[in-house]
């Protein structure tokens, strides 16, 4: 009612169950069709069908679709994108929990999109599923995973020094 406060146990409780639900949400459901939810997205990140994306997400748990990346720890999966992004380097980046990439500089545009896990990084951005991060050329940071699931990315690189400002 209007004008009553609350038990003093009553704002640690809201609290506590802000928390838990804010938890649940970064934690990726387990299971082969988990990644559905980013069917749409992956099809317009990468420029491609629909129907490609989906393929492209059934493949995240293959392990012969990944290669050994940029570091130790850190794998990739070449993606064929679209016009609208074909002068960027394209693919889908693991990044483990705990694992960094190094300090390194953009020559070009750097857009990622989370789709499971997360990663932190020395510029002081936190990024978790369904979020993006863009790094302009000519910036620099470190990065690393996250506790929980292995960070999974979507990743365009503009490596030409291009901005891929159409995309």
């Amino acid at each position: 009612m209007p004008g009553e406060s609350l038990p003093p146990e009553e704002p640690d409780r809201v609290r506590g169950a802000v928390a838990a639900i804010v938890q649940t949400l970064r934690e990726s459901p387990t299971g082969p069709r988990r990644l559905d939810r980013f069917v749409a997205a992956v099809a317009q990140f990468f420029d491609i069908a629909e129907g490609d994306a989906r393929a492209l997400l059934q493949r995240i748990d293959t392990a012969e679709e990944w290669m050994e990346g940029p570091d130790v720890g850190i794998t990739v999966m070449p993606v064929m994108a679209g016009e609208r992004v074909n002068s960027a380097l394209a693919s889908f980046v693991r990044l483990p929990p705990g694992v960094t990439l190094g300090t390194h500089v953009h020559i070009g545009r750097e857009h990622l999109l989370v789709l499971e896990g997360g990663f932190a990084d020395s510029a002081g951005h936190v990024v978790w599923p369904g979020e993006t991060l863009e790094m302009p050329a000519g910036s620099e940071h470190a990065m690393w995973g996250l506790p929980g699931p292995a960070c999974v990315c979507a990743a365009l690189l503009w490596v030409d020094g291009g901005d891929g400002s159409a995309a």
